[in-house]
């Protein structure tokens, strides 16, 4: 049996600016028969609607955390505002709640890959911290192709064309997560689901795996 165990990381005091609006998520994915640990999950979750009461500038603490977080900002807000941009609106309908959930990493142990672990992990995370957020989103990419226009980096055995591998794993990857509701941004390479609308059940989300 699997199960996924959640640690919340928040400072009470002396935190920067910004940090009491950003919580960081990690979810440990075990095999309770085995005793084991199979796979982590890590996210963030931004308080929107917090900083929009605390009448903080949204895009400089979520930049001011990381670069990648800044650039979530960019695609989804609109400038020094706490507000969805109208062109999320039109393709998300949904959106209610103020709050993000930023899925950053699912990583499986390769004994456990191709069992749908990390999706039904994610999708348990969206449960456990979705409710007040008006999306999660992502931005789907290979793990093993990790910083592959590094002219130092070195493709994963047996690949001989590095930029059609990438292609094809990143399409597999789109496709995966579609299972669980995510759907592509226009014009972007970030995934969204709105939590508001009809979600996959873990049950039908195992039955549609091409494993």
């Amino acid at each position: 049996m699997f199960d996924i165990v959640f640690e919340l990381t928040t400072p009470l005091t002396d935190c920067g600016p910004g940090r009491e609006f950003i919580h960081a998520i990690t979810g440990e994915i075990r095999h309770d028969d085995l005793g084991v640990t199979v796979g982590r999950v890590n996210a963030f979750l931004i308080r929107v609607g917090r900083v929009a009461d605390a009448g903080e500038d949204l895009g400089e603490i979520m930049d001011g955390e990381s670069s990648e977080l800044g650039e979530y900002h960019s695609a989804f807000f609109k400038p020094y505002e706490c507000e969805y941009k109208d062109s999320i609106r039109r393709q998300f309908v949904d959106i209610c709640p103020m709050d993000l959930l930023i899925l950053d990493r699912a990583e499986i142990q390769p004994a456990f890959q191709k069992r749908g672990i990390g999706l039904l992990a994610v999708s348990k995370t969206i449960d456990a911290f979705g409710e007040s957020c008006g999306l999660v989103v992502m931005k789907p990419f290979p793990l093993q192709f990790r910083n592959y226009r590094d002219p130092a980096w070195s493709p994963p055995e047996g690949v001989v064309d590095p930029g059609a591998a990438f292609r094809a794993a990143r399409q597999k990857l789109r496709k995966y997560w579609g299972r669980a509701g995510f759907k592509r941004v226009n014009g972007t390479d970030y995934w969204a689901l709105c939590p508001a609308q009809k979600r996959p059940s873990l049950k039908r989300i195992e039955e549609g795996l091409d494993l």
